[in-house]
């Protein structure tokens, strides 16, 4: 992936989090790079306060060359300072840095315009303040040289270290198993960092712009996933089940994309120890464990949308083939234990006649006996099969009355036991006693006869 497209996906953002103990370097590899954490923080700082902060600028910064370095080798970029590259600020800071090094200390007029200039080609590696030329490049220095201290002015939360979420690396435990399902990944590095990025860690950032802030956390990310979720949700499930009606599809949606099933699921990926806000999210504080843990349900959505905006052509059809395998145990076990969500494609609608025709007589008196109804928290229906004598003889649960009575009634006829034993009650029964007598007190009803003597 071009170094173009790395920093332009990202847009604008950055991420602080933690405490001022969990500063960066958290590796050799971080300790060596050109810009630290830290530094890149009070680098934009100094650019957008430039009159007064332009020795600090000198101090901090690498020059021209050293940053087209960097640009050069994209793969070693951390994570958290592939942000601050999508800007101007950095960039412009290397060039004042190298001005002063070249002793050509540009017009400060030409400050003004740095931003649109570099917004029009954001990759670029030509100077952009006047007095410099690629050719100027080459008599710069290679050296990094390290600033002295980091400076006590900027806010603490400035300084926290920010981890990038590695789908790979995340994912290795999983690998050798089927489940969970492979997390997809998001190549571009800079998205994936957004991804992970509240919005309380730059609210405070007086000095970004407010394009540079709606580009800076995962809001936007997470509308998009939110929309892609509910749309391949709908699609599997519609599918799926074509028998559904329209409530019962809403109910096993709703059952998939519930804030809880979210966070399930993100807890499982381990997406929740990527996430960076300004706020403490340990359990020891009630009132996020009470109010606020919906972010772990917004941070699955925003990597959804992280999938979508790093490659939707290729990343589409991976998503839906991911939330299929997710959603499959779920629906597996939804369809059973919900009765309002059962199939009924097993259904004998011709079961109770079918049972009939194998044990029933008038005399048995084989009916059906509506013994619990659904109600507002609980849906069930159950129906019991029973004979004149008030025996039991199975028992079915449904959404409604009907389906619970013909559940019964398929009960019943895998009972072989009872089958059996009506069967041959009913054989050996006499026909003129398997009919119900007529009580001997109620007289016979006459036929009215017409005009013509037929009956009525």
């Amino acid at each position: 992936m071009s170094s173009n497209a790395k920093r332009g996906a990202l847009g604008n953002q950055e991420v602080s989090s933690g405490s001022r103990d969990n500063l960066v370097n958290k590796d050799d590899k971080e300790q060596d790079f050109v810009y630290q954490y830290s530094q890149m923080i009070q680098l934009e700082h100094a650019v957008t306060k430039f009159v007064e902060s332009y020795q600090r600028i000198i101090s901090l910064s690498p020059n021209l060359k050293i940053y087209n370095q960097v640009l050069s080798n994209p793969e070693e970029i951390p994570v958290q300072i592939l942000p601050a590259l999508s800007r101007y600020k950095l960039k412009m800071a290397s060039e004042l840095k190298s001005a002063d090094e070249l002793d050509k200390i540009p017009i400060l007029k030409d400050l003004g315009t740095y931003a649109s200039k570099f917004n029009q080609n954001p990759s670029s590696k030509d100077p952009i303040l006047n007095g410099i030329s690629s050719k100027d490049l080459k008599k710069l220095s290679s050296e990094v040289v390290r600033p002295s201290q980091v400076d006590e002015d900027v806010d603490e939360e400035e300084d926290d270290d920010e981890e990038s979420y590695d789908p790979v690396k995340n994912s290795k435990d999983t690998k050798g198993s089927k489940w969970p399902p492979k997390l997809p990944e998001i190549k571009d590095p800079a998205v994936r960092a957004r991804v992970f990025i509240h919005k309380s860690t730059i609210k405070d950032k007086l000095y970004l712009t407010e394009s540079e802030m709606i580009k800076a956390h995962n809001e936007r990310l997470e509308f998009l996933g939110d929309s892609v979720l509910n749309t391949v949700i709908t699609m599997i499930i519609y599918n799926k089940f074509p028998r559904y009606t329209e409530g019962q599809l809403s109910k096993l949606r709703m059952t998939l994309v519930s804030n809880e099933r979210l966070k399930e699921w993100t807890f499982m990926y381990g997406l929740e120890k990527k996430l960076r806000t300004n706020f403490d999210m340990t359990k020891e504080n009630a009132n996020f464990q009470q109010g606020k843990r919906k972010l772990y349900a917004d941070v699955f959505e925003a990597y959804i949308g992280g999938l979508i905006e790093d490659d939707p052509k290729h990343n589409m059809p991976r998503v839906r083939k991911w939330l299929s395998k997710l959603a499959k145990p779920v629906m597996d076990e939804v369809t059973v234990k919900d009765v309002g969500l059962e199939s009924t494609e097993d259904l004998d609608l011709n079961a109770k006649r079918q049972l009939y025709s194998l044990i029933g007589f008038a005399a048995l008196n084989l009916h059906y006996v509506t013994v619990k109804r659904p109600t507002n928290t609980d849906p069930n229906t159950v129906v019991e099969c029973r004979v004149g004598d008030g025996t039991v003889l199975g028992s079915g649960e449904g959404r409604n009355i009907k389906i619970a009575g013909l559940k019964a009634a398929q009960n019943v006829l895998k009972d072989k036991a009872v089958l059996e034993k009506y069967s041959r009650m009913r054989a050996s029964m006499p026909r003129n006693e398997s009919a119900v007598k007529l009580d001997e007190g109620k007289p016979k009803k006459k036929k009215q006869k017409l005009d013509d003597g037929s009956s009525k």
